[in-house]
């Protein structure tokens, strides 16, 4: 096994050894199935860099918030009451 991706078959055939692998080299391996990537299997410690921190998360909601047009409490009212079917 010296790459990268691996078919899903394999991959549980041997799972023990991509494990190995993986936790060993610290690289990821991406498992396929009919040749498209379905799921990657990472160290544990490469998932630490993925998540946000607080302070980051905050100012992406921020950002967000900034980006979405304001609208008056009727406007939602409305838009939400559209959404729902007749109960009459």
């Amino acid at each position: 096994m010296d790459q990268d991706q691996i078919g899903i078959f394999e991959a549980k055939t041997h799972f023990s050894e991509v494990v190995d692998r993986v936790v060993r080299e610290g690289r990821t391996i991406t498992v396929t199935r009919r040749g498209e990537p379905v799921v990657d299997i990472i160290p544990t410690g490469a998932r630490n860099g993925m998540q946000m921190s607080r302070a980051e998360a905050l100012s992406a909601l921020q950002q967000l918030r900034d980006e979405v047009p304001k609208m008056s409490r009727k406007e939602i009212l409305d838009l939400i009451a559209e959404g729902r079917p007749d109960r009459g």
